[in-house]
């Protein structure tokens, strides 16, 4: 495994091989084409929120300097004005939450929810590292199942995508508001964002979070969720609670209960997402990862640069 990343490690040589990081993946079934990856660390750098100022050094007041920064107590302690020296922080936090529980692992064709959702963060990870962020990750089902502290470099990177492809969840259920109740209690102000498909009420009691970071929010769907084919009499089963039921696909009717029932979830998300003030995007397991991704990082730098 440590072939993926060592040639990029080489003295002198900070290039990160982003495409082959996430190729060599195997099991995330996904391939890169070249300078794919790079331009979507340009678009997601591009659309990053302000990370602030960093006090670096109390100096002796000199002409021209700003006098908003003086420091008062040790002007006055000192007899002689005193200012106060930031400078602006280059690296952001990147907090990936990734919900891992089962009903992720719904397929209706190669794809999974759960492989997409994977996908996603681990492109998102290696835009981060790329453009010199640091990256954390959260995997979640109604607990916390892996954290790994935020890092940046080829080697945190590899470990972040192995943590996706390896990682299985110890329970089924859905509790995404134990991993943001985690992230609240974060100081540094972070760019956190969860990709799950949201099924429950899941964004009740992430105002927190909310407040102190920047937020996107992707919801992950499979296109069968969304149009019940015509195939006649179906046997379902909840993949969390393990309930079963038979239904009659032909049922125009009932097909058409199934596609308001999945337009009202996507007003519900769209709804809880202006609501917490985050930004809310819905990615298809048909969807390609990468372009889908990317629409995201546009639109984001357009709403950006209305504000």
């Amino acid at each position: 495994m440590l072939g993926w990343w060592k040639a990029a490690e080489e003295p002198g040589d900070r290039r990160i091989d982003a495409a082959a990081i996430v190729r060599r993946a195997r099991k995330l079934r996904y391939r890169v084409r070249p300078g794919a990856v790079s331009q979507l660390a340009g678009l997601y750098s591009g659309s990053r929120p302000g990370v602030g100022l960093t006090f670096a050094e109390l100096r002796a007041y000199e002409p021209g300097d700003d006098v908003r920064h003086l420091d008062w107590n040790v002007t006055a302690r000192l007899g002689r004005p005193f200012v106060r020296r930031f400078v602006e922080e280059r690296s952001l936090i990147l907090w990936l939450v990734v919900d891992v529980s089962a009903s992720m692992h719904f397929a209706s064709d190669q794809a999974s929810k759960a492989d997409r959702a994977a996908q996603a963060a681990a492109l998102l990870a290696t835009a981060a590292v790329q453009s010199g962020d640091q990256v954390g990750l959260l995997l979640v089902s109604d607990r916390i199942e892996l954290e790994l502290a935020p890092g940046t470099g080829p080697r945190r990177l590899a470990k972040i995508v192995r943590a996706l492809v390896a990682a299985p969840a110890a329970s089924s259920s859905t509790r995404l508001r134990v991993g943001l109740e985690r992230l609240s209690r974060v100081s540094r102000r972070a760019l956190v964002v969860v990709l799950s498909d949201f099924l429950g009420d899941e964004t009740a009691g992430w105002v927190g979070v909310a407040r102190r970071h920047d937020a996107i929010l992707i919801r992950v769907v499979d296109p069968r969720e969304i149009a019940l084919p015509s195939a006649g009499l179906l046997a379902l089963k909840d993949a969390e609670t393990r309930g079963k039921i038979l239904v009659d696909s032909s049922s125009r009717r009932l097909r058409a209960r199934y596609a308001q029932a999945a337009a009202e979830r996507a007003r519900a998300f769209a709804r809880s997402s202006a609501r917490l003030g985050a930004q809310g995007f819905t990615l298809s397991t048909d969807m390609d990862p990468l372009r889908g991704l990317m629409e995201l990082f546009r639109a984001r730098g357009v709403l950006r640069s209305r504000k």
